[in-house]
């Protein structure tokens, strides 16, 4: 096991900054990195951590960060979802982590979870220079997951996403949409999705539960699964037999489709138990090994 530091970072990303935690453990050689944002509105301090540590413990480096409009990063209006600014601040931190000469930057290991673990499988088909990724129950095809959206409420839903994307055009006021409400539509809808979304949040950060609604529009046209065939890297992809966020048949037909450079593993667990106990464990072994395959740590 490996001794870290942790050290605090602000990237120049278009014209915001973006904040980050960079764990670097004490190897003799410049060790791998893995670059890590989280899913749909959430902060780097909503659970990320853990496995963060976990990684620099076994050896590898790692750059944590924020969004743009989130967390500890600049950026008005706060806490806005626009998928374009999320992927190009993916790309910031991959140009700034190869630039530090305090890592091997032929070794840049991409991780994600939710529509970040659909972010790290987008990029890895567009970047010859990743090695590897690790997508943990990814968001893979928006159109398909819609399908899993309560019938009665989707109309209301993108009523209010195409007002709000309107109103954006002529300055109005964004229309907020909650992140999670079991008695009423969301973003995730349901009894299961609130209660396994307010388990990943960490109270003593500010977070309203509340997103600009335009970006239902945006999540129902991403498709990572259209780019995937183009990846070359290692792929870890775990998946959650009974997730209501990404359906299981979306991520079973993303993985047949990234063969034979994925691992593919079909856990029997909802979205969000693998930041918990028993699976999040067994997420940081299976990781771990992954990692140690395909990787490898310089002493």
């Amino acid at each position: 096991m490996y001794r870290y530091i942790v050290e605090p970072l602000y990237v120049k990303s278009d014209k915001d900054v973006l904040a980050a935690d960079f764990y670097h453990p004490q190897t003799k050689e410049p060790p791998a990195v893995i670059v890590m944002a989280h899913g749909l509105a959430a902060l780097r301090q909503f659970k990320l951590q853990q496995y963060a540590k976990a990684f620099a413990q076994a050896g590898y480096a790692v750059m944590v960060f924020d969004y743009r409009y989130w967390g500890g990063s600049t950026g008005r209006p706060r806490e806005m979802v626009l998928l374009k600014h999320q992927l190009n601040d993916w790309r910031t931190m991959i140009e700034h982590v190869a630039a530090r000469k305090s890592i091997d930057a032929s070794r840049i290991v991409l991780w994600g979870t939710g529509l970040s673990g659909g972010y790290v499988l987008n990029l890895a088909a567009e970047l010859p220079q990743i090695r590897a990724v690790i997508a943990q129950v990814p968001f893979v095809d928006g159109a398909e997951t819609a399908k899993l959206y309560p019938l009665q409420q989707l109309p209301k839903a993108l009523k209010l996403s195409s007002q709000d994307y309107m109103g954006a055009k002529v300055g109005l006021e964004a229309k907020r949409l909650p992140v999670v409400d079991a008695n009423s539509f969301s973003f995730f809808p349901g009894a299961n999705s609130q209660q396994g979304y307010l388990s990943i949040v960490q109270p003593d950060y500010y977070w309203s539960g509340e997103i600009p609604a335009r970006a239902l529009l945006q999540l129902i046209r991403y498709r990572p699964i259209s780019m995937v065939e183009q990846i070359r890297c290692p792929v870890l992809f775990i998946a959650a037999q009974y997730d209501t966020v990404s359906p299981i048949e979306s991520s079973r037909a993303c993985a047949t489709q990234i063969a034979p450079h994925v691992q593919y593993h079909e856990w029997q667990m909802q979205h969000f138990d693998i930041y918990h106990n028993k699976y999040f464990d067994k997420a940081i072994q299976t990781q771990i090994a992954f990692l140690n395959q395909y990787i490898g740590v310089k002493p």
